[in-house]
């Protein structure tokens, strides 16, 4: 993984093998992300996707390996978790999309994470929905 900092924004380019997930918790170590929301596009040749039932409160997961194209990649960034969403398309160019619960890189993966100096954004659990939601009124 290669990264840079400018300002407020921060370049990424993970290598063939990482695992996206595991190299933004890295990146959110090394950089002291708070407060980010994220974009990406890339390649990966397994993905965990899932799919959240608000009335069963549960993700069903499913993992997928293959040649994928990833033409989005987004999310956000806070001191207590990470939340992102990925979109794949296959050989056939059919996609598939969902909650990213894993993704490991097969050719390259590029990011862009954009970082505010504003409250950090934590999460509070939100009986009704069983998620975790932003807590618009924490300051960290």
């Amino acid at each position: 993984m290669d990264s840079v900092r400018l300002e407020d924004r921060i370049f990424v380019r993970l290598e063939r093998g990482e695992e996206v997930l595991s190299c933004l918790e890295n990146l959110r170590e090394e950089y002291d992300i708070e407060n980010g929301f994220l974009q990406g596009i890339g390649a990966v040749d397994k993905v965990k996707l899932g799919n959240y039932d608000v009335e069963e409160q549960e993700y069903r997961e499913e993992e997928f390996v293959g040649s994928f194209e990833v033409p989005d990649f987004s999310g956000n960034i806070g001191p207590d978790k990470i939340h992102t969403h990925i979109t794949v398309s296959d050989s056939s160019f059919s996609p598939k999309a969902g909650h990213c619960g894993m993704a490991r890189v097969s050719g390259t993966f590029e990011l862009f994470i954009l970082t505010t100096p504003d409250n950090p954004l934590c999460h509070k659990f939100d009986s009704e929905t069983g998620l975790d939601v932003f807590d618009l009124n924490s300051e960290g």
